[in-house]
C-alpha cells in the first residue's frame, strides 16, 4: 500500500499535541482499521525542503474501543511491538559462519563419496513353513476351476479376493485356525518375489475399488515362491483363526524387479465383485528432512476463496513428531497463505489458510501417532472463505473443522516438502499431491482418494495442480492437471518405489477369483526364517562448495556424488540391522567460513511493549505517544517499507502518523546507520562476542558531531527482571559509556493494567516506550577517523536472559546557529500522555528548554501566559545549559488568576528568548503552546476529608499537601497497618498539590499480592465531602497507582486579581432527600448555567438551562422516578463546572 501526505496548519491542535509555529506535513501510515502492520508509505522527498523536527504520533486503541478480557478489546498479554523502517539503499551486515560445503541429506563433518551409483539394501525376514506333524486335516474348496486368473502379470501387484462367510460355512468349513491354502495352477510363470499372503475378517460382502481395505491384515505367508503346475500349496508360518461367520479377505502381493512371465491359476465367477487388483507400479518422493518441490505460481492463480489440497503421506516414525512442514504457500509479501504441519513437534496437525495481512486463519488438533507416521494415510484440507469453513479429512472421514474463517487466499509461491523458505523440512514420503480451486465435498474426496485422477472427476475443471509423483527418477515432476505446471525438485529427495503390499490406488474390480482350498485340522507348523536382501538405487547427493570474496559468501560450484563408506542395511520398517562397506573415491572435510551476511538496512524507529489488556480502557480515541524521530531524517524520504513486528503488532488498534515540521534544524542530520543490525542476543553470546562483535567504523569526514542511540530491552526470566550494566567501548580503552538497562514502571501513565505492569524491568514497561540512551562521541572521536566500537554487558552469567539490541550511529553537520534556544516540551500544563501523571495543575508550569546552538548559555528569559488571559509573566533563568542539553525549568505564578481566560479553550503559551542577553538566532523554535484542563475545584465552605486506609506495608507510604509556594500545609507519615485515617482538609482559598508516595511502587492495592501474598492487604485513598454529617466520596483515586499520586486542586475559586472575590454559593438541601432537593446558587454572575443530575456511571438523567437573572437563586429539582442511590448535581458555566453529591433515599 502507498499513502500520500497532507499539510495542515492546525493539525497538532486538533490532535492535542504541542503546538509549534510552523506548517506541518502529516504522513498518515497505519490506521485503526488497517488489516496489516507492514507496507510501503510515501514520505516527503523534496530536496529543497527542510524540517527542523520530525515527530512520530503513535496512537493505540483497544479493538473497537471495547473493554474486556482475552480477545475482547485490548489483547491480554504484553508483547514486544517494535516499529521498523527498511531502507534498501543502505545495508546491514551480520557476522556469520557458513560451512565450506552443503551436502544434501548429510549433516556430519566428513563425507566419504564415490562417483559410482550405490544402493540401499533392505533386509527381509521371510518364512519357509512346513507341516511337521499332522494329526488331522480337513480341506474346504471354494469355487470352480473354469476360468483363467493371472498372477504376477506385472512387476508389482496387490490382489485381494473375498470369500463370504456363508460360502465358507455352506462348504463345510468350521471355525478355527487355517493353516494354509492351495490354488490350482494351470501355467507356471516366473518366480514371484516377496510373495505375501495376508488375511483379515471383514464386514464387506463385496469389494469396491473406490474403498479398498488396505490395512488390518495378518500376514501368514512371506516367501520368494516359484509357481508349479497343479495344486500350489501355500503353508502358513502362523495360522489364521477364523471366527466361523465373518467374510474372509485374502490378499496376495508381490514385488519383482521387472515384469516376467505370468502365472495363470484356475478359478471361477463368484457372482459378485469378489476381486480387486492393482498392478500399476507406483513411486513416492521421500523427504528425509531435506529437499522440496517448487510448484509454479500459475497453478495457484485461480485460487481466492476456495481450495482443496489432498495427498498421501507416510511419515517417518523414527523422526516424527517434529517441527516440520509438508507444504506451504505464501503471497507476494511472504505472508503465509496455505500451510500444513503434519505434524508439528507437539503432535498437533495445523491447517493454516488465508491471510488478509492481519494474520492467517488456522485450525489445529492433536493427532494419534498412527495418523501421521508408520503407514500410508490420506489427508485432505479444504477451505471456503465465503462460508468461513475450514475442514480436515483423514482417510476420507471428517477429522476436524472450524468456522468463521473468512480470510481470502492469495498464493504466489508454493513448496512441497518444506515451508516456503526451504526450512522445517518434512520427514516422510509424499504421493498423489492434488490442488483444486474449489472446496470438494466429502463424497468426492472418498470416491477419488484411491484412484488416479482423470477427466471423469466431477471437479476436473477446478483441478489446478496434480503431481502424481510417479516418475521414479529425475529432478522434475509432471503436473497432470490441465495447467501442466511442471514442478522442480531441489536437493534430491529420494524416489521410493511402492512395494506390492503398499499399493493403495488404481484398483480394478472383478467377479473372477481363484479356486481356493483352505486347510484346517490339527497341524503343527515348523518355521524356517530366511534372510533375503533387496536393493534400491540411491539418489546422488548434491555438493555445493562455497568460498568468501571479500566479506561476501559465494557459491563456487555444484557436483553430484554418491555416499560411500559404511552404508546402513535396513529392515522393512526402516530400522538399521547392519552395514555394507562401499570403497570411497574420496572424502570431503566440511569446514567453516566467516563472512558478513548482508540485507537491506532495517532501522528500529521505536521499541515499545504493549500493555496488559485485560480490563484495560484506552478510551474511544485511544492513547497517543509522541516521539522525536528527527535523527531518522536521512531515511524518512521517498517510498519506504514500514513494519511493526515481534509479536505485539495486533494487540491493539494503531494509528501512526509522522509530522514533518518545516524549518531549519539545529544541525542537519547527515546520516544514520546501524552499528550492528537490530537483533536478539543471548547473554552468554554477547559476553563471548559471538554477537555484537567489535566493529571498525570510519566516521564521515563531513561530520561535525556524532552520537550513538542505544535502545535495549531484556527478556527471559533473568533478562526481564534482573538489572545489568551495559557498555559501549571505543578503541579498546576503558569503557567510555556504562549505563544500567533498567526502567521504573511504577509511574507508567497507562494504568492500571490487567497484569504485572508495575514491576520494574530491564529497559521496558508494559504500555511504554523503551528508554533511548543518547551517547555523544564528542572529544572521543574525530571526523574521518576510523574507530573500533564494541558493545557488551557486565555481570555474572544469566542463563535465561536475552536482549533486543539496537545501536545506531548518528552523524550531524555543523551547528546552524550559535545562539539558539528551543522549547522542547511543555511538561505541565498539558494533555500529553507522557505527562498525564503531572496534570492537570493549578501550580507552577514546567517546560523543557533545549540549547540548540553551538555556544553554552548561562541566562535566558521565558515568557508565558494563558491565551486570552490578562496576565503574561516572564522568568529570568540563570544557569548553564550546554550545547545539546535540555533542562526542565519551573515557571512561577503568583496567584490563581493566572489561569483565567476569555477563550473557550484553555491554551498555555510559552516563548523562550534572550540567550545571554543576546538575540536568539532562530525564532521558529522559541514558541510552543499546549491545550490543558483545569483541575478540580472545591468551594471554600466545603467540609472536606482526606480518607486514607493503609495496607500492611504502611512504611512505604506518606502524603503531603503543599500550597502554591511549595509549603507543606498537611502531611501524614509513619502510619499503622490496615488503619483508616480521616484528615480534615481545612484550607484557605488557593491552589494545593496532593502528593502520595509508595516507595514499593505497588500502590495501596495490587491484585498480584492479593493472589500471591494476601498478607500484604489492601488500602485506598479518597476525598470525601461531609454533607449533613454523611461522608460522600467526591474524588476516588485508583488504589493500584504504582509509585505515586499527584493531584492538584483548588479551594475557593480562580480570581482575576490578588483579592479574593465574594465566594460562590452552591448548596443542595435537604440531602439525603426523598422527592425533591433545593439547589441554591449565588455569586455566579449573569452568565447562563446548565444544571445536570448525573448517576455514578456518568449518565445524565436530568438537564435544565438556568438563566441567571438574579445573583441569588433557589431552584427545586424533582427526584420522582429516580431510584435510590448516590448521584451528583453538576453546575456548568462556560468551561467550568461544580459538583455536589446527592443521596436519594426512600
Amino acid at each position: 500500500m502507498k499513502h500520500l501526505y497532507l499539510t495542515f496548519f492546525f493539525f497538532a491542535l486538533l490532535c492535542g499535541l504541542p503546538l509549534f509555529g510552523q506548517d506541518t506535513i502529516v504522513v498518515q501510515t497505519f490506521t485503526w482499521d488497517s488489516p496489516t502492520r507492514a507496507g510501503y508509505f510515501e514520505f516527503p522527498d523534496d530536496p529543497t525542503a527542510s524540517y527542523r523536527k520530525i515527530l512520530m504520533r503513535y496512537n493505540m486503541r483497544c479493538h473497537d474501543a471495547a473493554v474486556g478480557n482475552g480477545n475482547v478489546g485490548c489483547r491480554e498479554w504484553d508483547y514486544s511491538c517494535n516499529t521498523f523502517l527498511t531502507d534498501p539503499e543502505l545495508t546491514d551486515s551480520v557476522m556469520a559462519t557458513h560451512p565450506t560445503h552443503l551436502i544434501s541429506n548429510f549433516s556430519g563433518t566428513e563425507f566419504e563419496y564415490t562417483d559410482v551409483p550405490t544402493y540401499t539394501y533392505l533386509q527381509f525376514v521371510q518364512h519357509e513353513a512346513g507341516f511337521s506333524n499332522i494329526t488331522s486335516q480337513s480341506n474346504t474348496t471354494i469355487g470352480f476351476a473354469s476360468e483363467l486368473i493371472g498372477l504376477g502379470e506385472a512387476a508389482v501387484g496387490r490382489q485381494q479376493y473375498l470369500f463370504q462367510g456363508s460360502e465358507l460355512a455352506n462348504a463345510g468349513m468350521s471355525a478355527g485356525p487355517i493353516y494354509g491354502l492351495t490354488i490350482p495352477i494351470l501355467t507356471a510363470g516366473d518366480e514371484l518375489k516377496f510373495l505375501r499372503l495376508r488375511i483379515k475378517q471383514t464386514a464387506q460382502s463385496e469389494l469396491n475399488p473406490n474403498a479398498p481395505e488396505v490395512d488390518g491384515f495378518t500376514e501368514v505367508y512371506f516367501l520368494n515362491t516359484d509357481p508349479s503346475t497343479g495344486d500350489q500349496e501355500f503353508r502358513f508360518y502362523q495360522p489364521f483363526d477364523w471366527d466361523g461367520a465373518s467374510n474372509l479377505l485374502v490378499e496376495f502381493s508381490f514385488t519383482n524387479p521387472n515384469t516376467g512371465l505370468p502365472t495363470y491359476a484356475l478359478g471361477s465367477d463368484a457372482g459378485f465383485p469378489a476381486a480387486l487388483s492393482s498392478t500399476t507400479p507406483d513411486f513416492s518422493l521421500n523427504f528425509a528432512g531435506s529437499g522440496n518441490i517448487d510448484a509454479p505460481t500459475d497453478a495457484f492463480s485461480g485460487i481466492s476463496n476456495e481450495i482443496t489440497i489432498s495427498l498421501w503421506c507416510f511419515g517417518d516414525a523414527a523422526t516424527l513428531p517434529a517441527n516440520s512442514t509438508i507444504f506451504e504457500g505464501v503471497d507476494a509479501n511472504n505472508q503465509r497463505q496455505a500451510n500444513v504441519h503434519l505434524p508439528w513437534g507437539n503432535g498437533q496437525v495445523y491447517w493454516d489458510c488465508g491471510n488478509d495481512g492481519g494474520g492467517y486463519d488456522r485450525i489445529n488438533l492433536a493427532a494419534n501417532a498412527a495418523d501421521y507416521e508408520g503407514r500410508w494415510n490420506h489427508w485432505a484440507f479444504t477451505k471456503n472463505a465465503a462460508t468461513g469453513s475450514m475442514k480436515i479429512y483423514l482417510n476420507g472421514q471428517l477429522w476436524h473443522s472450524g468456522s468463521g474463517k473468512t480470510k481470502p487466499i492469495d498464493i504466489q509461491s508454493f513448496r512441497i516438502g518444506s515451508n516456503a523458505g526451504s526450512s522445517n523440512f518434512y520427514y516422510g514420503k509424499v504421493n498423489e499431491f492434488r490442488v483444486w480451486n474449489k472446496e470438494l465435498d466429502p463424497a468426492t474426496i472418498q470416491e477419488w482418494m484411491y484412484k488416479p485422477l482423470s477427466a471423469d472427476h466431477p471437479d476436473y475443471a477446478n483441478l489446478t495442480a496434480y503431481y502424481p509423483l510417479n516418475e521414479g527418477i529425475g529432478t522434475i515432476t509432471a503436473d497432470a492437471s490441465p495447467n501442466g505446471a511442471v514442478g522442480t525438485i531441489y536437493s534430491f529427495p529420494t524416489w521410493s518405489p511402492l512395494r506390492g503390499k503398499d499399493l493403495y490406488q488404481a484398483f480394478a474390480a472383478s467377479n473372477l477369483r481363484p479356486q481356493v482350498t483352505f486347510i484346517q485340522g490339527e497341524i503343527e507348523i515348523s518355521d524356517n526364517e530366511v534372510i533375503v536382501l533387496d536393493s534400491t538405487l540411491n539418489s546422488p547427493h548434491s555438493v555445493i562448495s562455497f568460498g568468501v570474496d571479500g566479506t561476501d559468501l559465494v557459491a563456487l560450484d555444484t557436483t553430484y556424488v554418491y555416499r560411500a563408506g559404511d552404508l546402513n542395511i535396513l529392515d522393512e520398517n526402516g530400522a538399521v540391522v547392519g552395514t555394507q562397506f562401499v570403497t570411497p573415491d574420496g572424502a570431503i572435510s566440511i569446514g567453516s567460513l566467516s563472512y558478513y551476511q548482508k540485507t537491506d538496512a532495517k532501522f528500529e524507529l521505536l521499541s515499545l511493549v504493549t500493555p496488559y489488556g485485560n480490563g484495560l480502557d484506552l478510551g474511544p480515541e485511544g492513547k497517543t505517544f509522541t516521539f522525536d524521530v528527527t535523527d531518522y531524517a536521512p531515511i524518512l524520504k521517498g517510498e519506504k517499507y514500514l513494519s511493526i513486528e515481534l509479536g505485539g503488532e495486533y494487540q491493539e488498534e494503531l494509528d501512526i502518523q509522522f509530522l514533518f515540521i518545516t524549518g531549519t534544524p539545529p544541525r542537519e542530520v547527515l546520516s544514520i546507520q546501524n552499528i550492528w543490525p537490530f537483533r536478539r542476543g543471548w547473554y552468554a553470546d554477547i559476553q563471548a562476542e559471538n554477537v555484537f562483535e567489535p566493529r571498525e567504523l570510519t566516521l564521515s569526514p563531513d561530520g561535525d558531531r556524532f552520537k550513538v542511540r542505544s535502545s535495549i530491552t531484556g527478556h527471559g526470566q533473568n533478562g526481564e527482571f534482573v538489572p545489568r550494566t551495559h557498555y559501549l567501548n571505543l578503541n579498546d580503552a576503558p569503557n567510555e559509556f556504562e549505563y544500567e538497562v533498567w526502567k521504573k514502571c511504577g509511574e507508567n501513565p497507562i494504568f492500571p493494567q490487567g497484569g504485572t505492569w508495575l514491576f520494574d524491568r530491564a529497559g521496558w514497561c508494559p504500555g511504554m516506550a523503551t528508554d533511548v540512551h543518547e551517547l555523544p562521541l564528542d572529544f572521543l572521536a574525530n571526523a574521518g577517523e576510523t574507530i573500533t566500537i564494541d558493545y557488551g554487558v557486565i555481570g555474572p552469567q544469566l542463563n535465561e536472559a536475552n536482549y533486543l539490541v539496537s545501536n545506531q550511529l548518528v552523524t550531524y553537520g555543523p551547528a546552524n546557529f550559535n545562539r539558539d534556544l528551543a522549547v522542547e516540551a511543555i511538561v505541565k500544563p498539558t494533555l500529553q500522555l507522557e505527562y498525564e501523571r503531572f496534570n492537570p495543575i493549578c501550580s507552577h508550569p514546567r517546560v523543557a528548554v533545549k540549547n540548540t546552538g553551538a555556544l553554552s548559555v548561562n541566562s535566558l528569559k521565558i515568557d508565558y501566559k494563558v491565551r486570552g488571559g490578562s496576565v503574561e509573566l516572564t522568568r529570568d533563568y540563570f544557569g548553564q545549559i550546554a550545547p545539546g542539553e535540555t533542562k526542565v525549568i519551573e515557571l512561577p505564578i503568583d496567584w490563581l488568576g493566572f489561569w483565567l481566560t476569555d477563550e473557550p479553550e484553555y491554551v498555555f503559551e510559552v516563548q523562550v528568548h534572550s540567550p545571554d542577553g543576546a538575540t536568539d538566532e532562530y525564532a521558529a523554535n522559541d514558541y510552543m503552546s499546549a491545550v490543558f484542563q483545569l483541575p478540580d475545584m472545591y468551594d471554600s465552605d466545603d467540609e472536606l476529608v482526606l480518607q486514607l486506609r493503609t495496607n500492611n506495608r504502611p512504611t512505604e507510604n506518606y502524603y503531603t499537601i503543599t500550597d502554591l509556594e511549595g509549603n507543606v500545609v498537611m502531611s501524614r507519615y509513619q502510619m499503622a497497618n490496615s488503619t483508616t485515617y480521616n484528615d480534615e482538609i481545612n484550607l484557605p482559598s488557593g491552589c494545593y498539590s496532593l502528593f502520595v508516595e509508595d516507595s514499593g511502587d505497588d500502590g495501596l492495592d495490587y491484585w498480584y499480592w492479593n493472589v500471591v501474598d494476601p498478607s500484604v492487604g489492601s488500602g485506598f485513598i479518597k476525598i470525601q465531602e461531609i454533607v449533613n454529617g454523611i461522608p460522600i466520596t467526591v474524588k476516588s483515586f485508583e488504589p493500584e497507582f504504582g509509585g505515586s499520586i499527584r493531584y492538584d486542586f483548588v479551594v475557593g475559586q480562580y480570581t482575576g486579581s490578588s483579592e479574593v472575590e465574594a465566594p460562590r454559593l452552591f448548596t443542595v438541601y435537604p440531602n439525603p432527600a426523598q422527592d425533591e432537593v433545593i439547589v441554591e446558587l449565588q455569586g455566579f454572575g449573569a452568565s447562563e448555567l446548565q444544571l445536570e443530575l448525573i448517576d455514578l456511571t456518568g449518565q445524565i438523567l436530568l438537564r435544565q438551562t438556568v438563566e441567571q437573572g438574579a445573583d441569588h437563586l433557589r431552584l427545586p429539582v424533582a427526584l420522582h422516578g429516580i431510584p435510590t442511590g448516590m448521584y451528583q448535581l453538576r453546575v456548568v458555566q462556560e468551561s467550568k463546572s461544580w459538583v455536589r453529591p446527592v443521596v436519594k433515599v426512600k
